[in-house]
């Protein structure tokens, strides 16, 4: 199946600009009161590993991250647990594989942003890079993926700069029902963290299961998806450093106030997508299995007609003489017969999977894709954000216990996508909110995502033909931007 190697560059760093004025999704979002916080004084508080950004491959972004009704190919993964057992239109083998992999690389460009969404620019977030690398395989209706990304970036506060390096995991198996038509899938999410602090180095591992499901009757022009992600409770840090005990029984490395659970939290995402325009959206597929039987039905039909021929001459012959001549010259057929029809098998059976990779191909390119999508984040008990955790290495400012996911947040996205230059150029466009796990209001993001089909090759063939597309994304909100850049694969 084609394979995909995405190389990205970009920068993630926030513009000077201003609060932006209330949407229509703000006013529709219903946000929690600002949480009572209390200074830190014991290790009875989680840290909150909430990501309100989308760091995600290039064509979620560029829709907003409005894919978990959509959730084709290995960016699905990352929104929809059923994504790995959805067969994508072009996929014409009984067995099915694709890889894929992206970086993305930062340009220091702006002043300090505002990654954590808490309304002002207290914290110097730079050195943002973000890379993800994903595999699937399809046998049937089955199918199995895993996708990791990988984000680090830095935090300078009160002068002190601290390394973070977070990753995320999705390792899922799924099946089809009803010729693709229903599709659930489920396995496990998980997540890794490293601290490297000025005095101390602090790493994590946690892991969670996920479920999700996808209905895409065939021939209709719409989808559902649903997902749901239990909670990831890393429980305490492992501790590269020495821990410290005060009088108090606080524990402690190299001045940060150790959480007592480290957590990801809950995720529900629905999704809705509908496509207009002549292109067909969810295709029937097609089952090489049952293509190939009704061949090898007919080829037996034919055998068996051919021996029953035989036969009759063997009860017609007019002495042992004759019937052993004839017994000779049959076996000598049988040979060649069989011969010839498992070369006339394999004939037929590349010339149906040709027939089904020219019928994909030629569908027309004429369409307006729209994708809509909620994500619903649970809370975390007496929450900190990462941020605050880091300032307990900053003298005379306190952690704040509580101040992070005391409520369950809402994010509503939508996104188009379609070609304006059909075969060459395909756009996308979309809006998301991002809340903030403050209690405060949140903020409106506007993404935007472009593909320009560039050239087919096989490299020598090592790999079956792909054709190959350079890629952009951007994301901009007050006080954050992110751009990239990349090298996809055109559909």
């Amino acid at each position: 199946m084609d394979r995909s190697s995405d190389k990205q560059a970009g920068h993630r760093r926030g513009p000077g600009g201003g609060i932006l004025g209330p949407t229509v999704l703000a006013l529709v979002v219903a946000l929690p009161a600002t949480a009572a916080a209390d200074s830190l004084p014991t290790n009875d508080y989680s840290l909150d590993l909430f990501q309100g950004p989308i760091l995600a491959p290039l064509r979620v972004t560029g829709i907003a991250g409005a894919y978990a009704g959509y959730a084709e190919g290995i960016p699905g993964m990352v929104v929809n647990a059923a994504a790995p057992a959805l067969r994508e239109p072009f996929s014409i083998g009984w067995v099915d594989y694709d890889i894929s992999a992206s970086i993305s690389i930062p340009l220091e460009m702006f002043e300090n942003n505002d990654f954590d969404n808490s309304g002002t620019r207290d914290a110097d977030y730079s050195n943002f890079i973000y890379g993800t690398l994903g595999a699937m395989f399809q046998v049937g209706p089955f199918g199995a993926g895993a996708n990791a990304d990988l984000s680090r970036y830095d935090i300078e506060i009160g002068g002190q700069r601290s390394a973070i390096t977070l990753g995320r995991y999705h390792i899922l198996a799924g099946m089809h029902f009803f010729d693709g038509q229903f599709v659930v899938g489920g396995g496990a999410r998980a997540v890794t963290m490293g601290v490297d602090a000025p005095n101390a180095t602090l790493t994590l591992l946690g892991i969670g299961p996920q479920f999700g499901l996808m209905v895409r009757p065939d021939w209709s022009s719409w989808r559902f998806g649903a997902t749901f992600r239990f909670p990831v409770d890393g429980g305490a840090f492992i501790l590269g450093d020495d821990e410290a005990v005060d009088d108090d029984g606080i524990r402690s490395v190299g001045g940060l106030v150790l959480p007592d659970r480290v957590v990801l939290p809950w995720e529900l995402e629905l999704g809705m997508a509908i496509q207009v325009g002549p292109r067909p959206f969810n295709p029937e597929w097609r089952n090489p299995r049952d293509e190939e039987r009704d061949l090898r039905e007919e080829r037996e039909e034919a055998r068996k007609a051919r021996e029953e021929r035989w036969a009759e001459d063997l009860r017609e012959a007019e002495s042992p003489e004759v019937r052993r001549e004839l017994e000779q010259r049959h076996a000598a057929l049988r040979t060649r017969e069989a011969a010839r029809e498992q070369s006339d098998l394999e004939r037929a059976y590349h010339a149906l999977k040709e027939d089904r990779r020219a019928r994909a191909k030629n569908w027309p390119r004429e369409h307006l894709l729209l994708t809509a999508s909620l994500l619903v984040t649970g809370p975390v008990e007496r929450g900190v954000s990462m941020e605050w955790f880091l300032r307990g290495n900053v003298p005379d400012e306190p952690s704040k216990v509580g101040s992070s996911g005391a409520a369950v947040n809402f994010s509503p996205r939508f996104g188009i996508e379609t070609e304006p230059v059909f075969n060459l150029i395909a756009t996308r466009l979309g809006s998301y909110y991002e809340p903030s796990r403050f209690g405060q209001v949140g903020r409106q993001h506007f993404t935007f995502g472009a593909d320009l089909k560039m050239f087919s090759t096989t490299f020598g063939g090592l790999v079956p033909e792909v054709t190959y597309s350079l890629r952009t994304a951007m994301d901009f909100a007050p006080r954050y931007e992110s751009v990239s850049l990349g090298l996809g694969v055109w559909r």
